[in-house]
């Protein structure tokens, strides 16, 4: 019993490097691709970007954000939540690209041995899907189990399609009390947007 503990928790330290290890780099990746501001002169370059429907607040964005989850690990999840998302994309040349961040409220329901567990949530999000494709995206749950009275963090990364994802995640107990919520899960999640086509377009006056 002693070498299966050691061996669960070594297990548990290697999944908690791994996923800080890809989240690190993820996010460098993430920055790395922010739009950077327009300057008009351009020291005189004759390209220079045209923004339609562009958004008067980031920070409210373009469109309701309705996240429909499914979480699959020693446990079952399954979620709710209501939003806002900022949607932008970007078409030149080489393809386009699709981002959106999205940052909401919901309501989910664990399931564990036929038992039904309540509880609420806020949540981050950013996605990115390049066509031709190549997608990510990155998820941070905050989620609290009002019937355990425990807090949980739930980092969550993998691939994204803007409207649908596939991620990893890794929940933490942030107090004592009974783990409901798994460490490990799979999630399958829907992404509606209200409305869908107001994207904020940036492109090149000429490619």
């Amino acid at each position: 019993m002693k070498k299966i503990t050691q061996k669960s928790g070594r297990f548990t330290v290697k999944m908690g490097r791994v996923i800080f290890f890809l989240f690190y780099h993820l996010m460098n990746f993430v920055l790395s691709a922010q739009d950077h501001p327009n300057n008009p002169n351009h020291d005189n370059d004759t390209h220079f970007m045209i923004i339609d429907n562009k958004v008067k607040y980031a920070f409210w964005g373009n469109a309701w954000h309705v996240p429909i989850g499914y979480t699959v690990g020693s446990s079952h999840d399954f979620e709710i939540g209501l939003g806002r998302s900022y949607k932008r994309n970007f078409c030149g040349g080489a393809g386009c690209i699709f981002k959106t961040n999205s940052w909401g409220v919901g309501y989910g329901v664990n399931t564990k041995s036929s038992l039904k567990y309540g509880n609420i949530r806020a949540y981050y999000g950013y996605n990115f899907f390049y066509f031709p494709p190549f997608s990510a995206g990155i998820r941070g749950d905050y989620i609290y189990d009002f019937h355990r009275q425990v807090h949980y963090i739930k980092p969550s990364l993998g691939f994204s399609f803007i409207v649908g994802e596939f991620f990893y995640s890794y929940g933490i107990k942030l107090n004592n009390g009974e783990r409901i919520l798994p460490s490990h899960g799979f999630t399958i999640r829907i992404n509606l947007f209200f409305p869908m086509k107001k994207w904020e377009e940036h492109y090149p006056n000429r490619c």
